[in-house]
């Protein structure tokens, strides 16, 4: 069974009229064909895993809800509805993963900023800010350890995407940008 019941509610709450659709996401461009229920990755020309599709389909039926996200804040995960809750396990998904990677050297994730459409963030001892989706961010900040402190990592968001994704799709998002790291 998998994905299968979370894809069709996905699918039937797209309320587009177009037949096809495309949306950016991370680094790659999806197909979209409403018709033939498929989302083909533009790189590779595969069908898209199922999680991606999940993602990719509950932004394009709700990204309309927002317009703007130049005026947005960032936010954490323990602001979505239900994030405090879930933070634990959000981090272990996907904090825990960068923390280990970037925490002693933390200036190391500037080399992912071409590949990810990121750009640097004034935060922490180290940000970027990825560009997942047209109107969601992901903000990575990381602080270098010291005397007192060990390296610690937070994932943030543009306030936009509670508007737009739930928050166990912000959870997978999270995961996603840490496994692309």
């Amino acid at each position: 069974m998998g994905y299968e019941v979370s894809l069709n509610k996905a699918w039937g709450a797209i309320k587009n009229q177009d037949k096809k659709l495309k949306v950016k996401f991370i680094n790659d461009e999806y197909d979209i064909d409403l018709v033939e229920r498929a989302v083909l990755s533009r790189s590779c020309n595969v069908e898209a895993k199922d999680y991606y599709k999940i993602l990719i389909l509950h932004y394009v039926a709700n990204s309309d809800n927002i317009e703007d996200i130049s005026k947005d804040k960032w936010i954490s995960f323990k602001e979505l509805e239900g994030g405090k809750e879930y933070f634990q396990a959000f981090r272990k998904r996907a904090v825990e993963p960068i923390l280990r990677k970037y925490g002693d050297d933390p200036r190391a994730i500037f080399e992912r900023i071409g590949y990810l459409n990121a750009e640097k963030l004034d935060m922490g001892s180290a940000a970027i800010s990825i560009n997942v989706f047209p109107k969601i961010k992901v903000g990575l900040v990381l602080w270098e350890k010291d005397d007192e402190f060990a390296a610690d990592c937070n994932i943030v968001f543009n306030s936009g995407i509670k508007y737009i994704l739930p928050t166990e799709d912000a959870a997978v998002l999270g995961g996603i940008v840490a496994s692309v790291l």
